[in-house]
């Protein structure tokens, strides 16, 4: 099996065009047809399905699918090592995270790779879900640490991290600090505040709807800092997630029967060639043992 037969192939699945597939591997039509035909052979079977104007992806096709896009990003990963290692260990790495990411859960880890890459290039994006998933999808950025993405794309690699939980977050000088759980009635007329692209505030407002109160009012912050600064001043109530700036002067509880807690997970695009730093990145990310250093998360296994 050579490795530009599995780049072909790559490039078909992808593209469902024989012609666009070789114009993407610059080549030319026949001989990426003569490629994947050779691959076939060696794999005993039909790969691929031309019907007039569709190509289909058989079903031997979709089983082989991940073992051959894994050997070759595992071509590319051993190349961009070599690379590495031959210009003196440069090693860029653009990195996405969403509003909701403290930088506090992943810096242990990003120390890690700087050890390991003295000349490490840390270029970091913060936005919303929607843009880091146009960042992965425009190559801006390589890897990203984020709740759920607004839109779907196939060639994203999803990675479940750890199970962030969000509560409520008061002054404990607010009357209704006492108590571990409140129920939706008792936020009827309260000011909520939380942080711009909040999910879990389109949550919690979905359900006050459901239960017939409207005289709740929203207000958005940019920083945690402007919304754990209002709470502090009874501003209102805040949503953020459990743990983040958990300190004497505020109080988190949770909202009796209303579920707050999202997947936050890891993202690459699986077929891009990545440096060995990000790749670095994600091995360390993946082996962190978030339940037992992330406050308010539990990590999936």
């Amino acid at each position: 099996m050579e490795l530009h037969q599995v780049r072909y192939f790559l490039a078909v699945c992808e593209t469902l065009n024989f012609s666009r597939a070789a114009e993407a591997c610059h080549i030319s039509q026949p001989a990426l047809s003569r490629a994947i035909k050779q691959l076939e052979d060696e794999l005993g079977g039909e790969l691929v399905r031309r019907e007039r104007l569709h190509t289909h992806i058989t079903d031997l096709g979709h089983a082989v699918l991940p073992s051959l896009r894994q050997c070759f990003e595992s071509n590319l990963a051993a190349k961009a090592l070599a690379q590495d290692y031959l210009k003196g260990g440069h090693a860029p790495l653009n990195l996405a995270l969403s509003r909701s990411i403290e930088i506090a859960m992943i810096s242990p880890v990003l120390s890690e790779v700087a050890t390991a890459f003295p000349r490490i290039e840390i270029r970091m994006f913060r936005g919303s879900p929607g843009e880091v998933g146009e960042r992965l999808k425009n190559g801006e950025s390589e890897i990203a640490v984020a709740g759920p993405l607004s839109s779907a794309w196939e060639r994203i690699d999803t990675r479940p991290l750890f199970e962030q939980r969000f509560g409520l977050v008061m002054s404990r000088k607010h009357a209704l600090a006492q108590s571990n759980r409140i129920e939706l009635k008792n936020l009827a007329g309260e000011r909520l505040l939380c942080r711009q692209d909040c999910a879990m505030a389109d949550v919690v407002v979905s359900h006050l709807n459901e239960a017939g109160m409207r005289s709740v009012t929203r207000h958005e912050v940019p920083l945690v800092a402007d919304l754990t600064g209002l709470v502090r001043a009874n501003f209102g109530i805040g949503i953020m997630p459990r743990g983040i700036d958990d300190t004497g002067e505020l109080r988190f509880t949770e909202i009796d029967g209303v579920d707050l807690s999202r997947s936050i997970n890891l993202y690459t695009v699986a077929g891009r060639r990545h440096s060995t730093a990000v790749m670095t990145l994600k091995t360390l990310l993946r082996a962190k043992d978030w339940a037992t250093e992330t406050s308010g998360a539990s990590r999936y296994e």
